[in-house]
């Protein structure tokens, strides 16, 4: 039979000290015995044994065995006293020991069958301070915590995805049996609103694909030497016309001579789309979009500034989720797809990047990407500058 790990430690502690308790108790008897010995050799306790004739008698030997004797009784009573006590302080310390892991098992347990909520109290800081026991219990919470924070944007996820699947896939039957039951006629203006909510389906997929791999670092990218400002005045000049359209300016200041860096320049440039996608899609008429490229020594900043109505500053930290969106209607309708800045921040960090956002409410919002830039480009573009000045 397996015993538990708090009797384990209580025979083992028991054990310890009844294997003490002997040692003692053998030293006692020889140490007695030696002095015994001496104190009669040097005349002593030749008093103690002399015989009515004056003729020492034959006690020594049962007054040594009486005094072993006592020694041993002495030494039992004092060592029972000593176990006793011993194992009533080990009850209470191991207890305090194997309390919390009994605590931590049964948590273990309602983890495992799927309550994500469960978490372990500690009673110990308040009496014993930090220890190994507290600390494994604070990791336990910490992971609990973050399985319970997966299982949730798991089950947002999936919500979100069934919603956004559910309105195109509603537009698509709604036109189809309307055109089945004779209510539309079966051509091309009634049936260009069904391949559009096709085409957003798709991107849709397509969308939730890059992004599993970008999450997953499995993303495919061909990194090569590339000019990031040219890249960046391609991808301004592809939505130009769009801009024009919504009567937004597009304003590029992009510092010269940027170092040259190290990326997939077709994923690049989507990230840069996205981000000025994004902007166009919440900035107002006779508003301003401002991209902005510069570096420093060590990397290249690309900044998109709009002018549009903001971001409360409780949902800052969201702009980055799945499916956010600032403005969930009007998103929709311009055909977000609340993926592209969760996928823009995957492929910044595939990159060895960073993107983060600022915004205050109508004061506009701004996304920036700061991506690591070759040290001896960074070193020749440091040169260039000097050069410049003198």
């Amino acid at each position: 039979m397996k015993l538990s790990l708090f009797w384990e430690l209580m025979l083992a502690f028991a054990l310890v000290v009844a294997i003490g308790l002997g040692a003692v108790v053998i030293l006692a008897n020889q140490v007695t015995a030696s002095e015994f010995h001496q104190m009669m050799m040097s005349g002593e306790g030749q008093g103690m044994l002399m015989g009515p004739n004056g003729m020492l008698g034959h006690g020594q030997s049962n007054l040594q065995q009486a005094a072993l004797g006592r020694v041993n009784r002495a030494v039992l009573i004092g060592g029972l006293v000593a176990l006793i006590a011993a194992l009533v302080v080990g009850f209470f310390v191991f207890r305090s020991i194997t309390y919390p892991i009994d605590r931590l098992t049964a948590a273990a347990h309602q983890l495992a069958q799927g309550d994500l909520s469960v978490r372990v109290v500690d009673d110990r800081a308040s009496r014993l301070g930090s220890d190994e026991i507290s600390e494994l219990g604070a990791a336990f919470n910490t992971m609990a915590g973050n399985m319970q924070q997966s299982e949730r944007v798991r089950r947002d996820m999936t919500a979100d995805i069934a919603h956004e699947l559910r309105t195109p896939l509603t537009v698509m039957r709604g036109n189809l049996e309307a055109m089945l039951d004779g209510v539309y006629p079966f051509d091309a203006e009634h049936l260009n609103p069904v391949l559009n909510q096709v085409n957003l389906l798709t991107r849709l997929v397509e969308d939730l694909r890059t992004l599993a791999l970008a999450e997953a670092g499995q993303l495919p990218l061909e990194k090569r030497t590339t000019d990031l400002g040219a890249l960046i005045q391609r991808t301004i000049t592809s939505f130009e016309a769009q801009a024009a359209t919504q009567q937004i300016t597009l304003q590029a200041e992009i510092e010269p001579d940027l170092p040259v860096v190290e990326v997939d320049p077709d994923r690049m440039q989507q990230t840069v789309g996205i981000l000025i996608s994004n902007a166009l899609r919440y900035t107002p008429p006779q508003g301003t979009i401002t991209i902005v490229a510069r570096s420093d020594r060590a990397s290249v900043t690309i900044e998109v500034a709009d002018t549009g109505s903001g971001i409360a500053p409780e949902d800052v930290a969201h702009v980055f989720d799945r499916f956010y969106r600032a403005d969930k209607s009007r998103a929709r309708e311009s055909g977000g797809s609340g993926l592209g800045l969760a996928i823009a921040k995957s492929i910044v960090e595939a990159h060895g990047g960073s993107i983060a956002a600022r915004s205050k409410t109508e004061h506009g919002t701004l996304l920036q990407i700061s991506l690591p830039c070759r040290p001896d480009a960074a070193l020749s573009a440091l040169h260039q500058r000097q050069s410049a000045l003198h």
